[in-house]
């Protein structure tokens, strides 16, 4: 049976390059599931033909000229919400811009071709493929982060660790950035315990984002480095392009950063990966959240946690921006509390601190 809807997803292409024009639109057209409407080359004509066409989905390059992408998106959100997806090149000048608009309320992040031509296109079309097609099922009420203290706690309420809390794990992919920035900030200065991130984002990202999360939060945080001995108090986000695993060396717990995985997965950094070796050398100590992001990455390693006795916490669909790797963990009856994004923090700190 087909999955592909009857009528195809319509995306505006907005970007000064006539040669990204014309790949982006060979790209999405060759999808039978994805139509693109028209192209714009700059941002006010973006805005005018959102308006006139009124797609599903917008691809939008940063830079430029007679309104640039932050411009033209803040408008957009401010009168039309629409799901943003940003072409960024991965430059320091377009990482921070990508970041600001993510905070602005872009869906999310595709890196722009840069080293080998035919192998950065390849993953693009994949990539951009899977997220226009994540972001025309999006509630635009999601987009950002609008709403996200308005939820009480809802599903399995209250429950709590039965073993105290060694270091907590945290996986996200779509709307991850703004989710970890409503998340993070809460944890206290004495957190005592040490803090994975891994992050679905492209190669150049993490960096610049783990900059801004330490400049939110009361935690040092920052890019993990391979062979580095995990402390607490300390957030070590997942370098994009590598695997992160915990290890034990001499009785310490140690980062291990490289290509190597377990498993098979389309993902650098993976969720599982980083779950699956915490099974082996922290175990029941392990408490694990997946906020929101497509797909079910995570949920191979918290099974494995969840065997061990660790401690599950998934955001719940109503902050959710794309409510699928926590979805997966529920429907897999793995989450021991399922809790909205403006709560998750608070319960965080609620299990660690009832240590034994």
């Amino acid at each position: 049976m087909s999955l592909t809807p009857k009528t195809p997803i319509g995306v505006l292409i907005v970007d000064d390059s006539p040669f990204m024009r014309l790949t982006l639109q060979k790209i999405l057209n060759q999808d039978p599931g994805i139509k693109v409407m028209d192209t714009a080359r700059d941002g006010r004509e973006g805005i005018l033909k959102l308006q006139a066409l009124r797609p599903q989905v917008v691809t939008m390059d940063v830079e430029m000229p007679v309104m640039n992408g932050l411009q033209a998106l803040e408008e957009i959100m401010r009168w039309q919400p629409t799901p943003v997806i940003i072409l960024s090149a991965v430059t320091t000048e377009g990482t921070q811009a990508t970041l600001k608009a993510l905070d602005l309320g872009a869906f999310d992040v595709v890196a722009k071709p840069s080293g080998n031509p035919g192998a950065d296109l390849q993953a693009l079309s994949w990539d951009l493929v899977e997220k226009v097609k994540a972001a025309a099922g999006v509630n635009t009420a999601r987009l950002g982060s609008k709403g996200l203290n308005s939820f009480s706690s809802t599903g399995k309420k209250g429950l709590a660790p039965k073993h105290a809390v060694e270091i907590v794990a945290i996986g996200t992919s779509t709307g991850g950035p703004s989710a970890l920035q409503a998340v993070l900030p809460i944890l206290p200065g004495n957190f005592p315990v040490p803090v994975l991130v891994a992050q679905h984002m492209p190669p150049g990202f993490t960096g610049p984002l783990a900059q801004r999360l330490n400049g939110l939060c009361r935690l040092n945080v920052r890019e993990g480095i391979h062979g580095e001995v995990l402390k607490a108090g300390t957030v070590y986000v997942a370098p994009a392009g590598k695997q992160m695993q915990a290890q034990r060396k001499s009785g310490q717990l140690t980062l291990h950063i490289g290509d190597e995985a377990p498993i098979t997965t389309l993902y650098h950094p993976s969720v599982d990966v980083m779950f699956l070796s915490l099974a082996k050398v922290v175990g029941k100590g392990t408490l694990g959240v997946i906020l929101t992001g497509m797909g079910s990455d995570g949920t191979k390693g918290m099974k494995e946690l969840k065997e061990l006795e660790g401690f599950a916490i998934a955001e719940s669909e109503e902050t959710c921006v794309v409510y699928g790797m926590p979805r997966s963990l529920v429907d897999a009856g793995l989450a021991d509390r399922v809790v909205p994004l403006g709560e998750i923090g608070r319960t965080i700190v609620e299990c660690v601190m009832r240590r034994g």
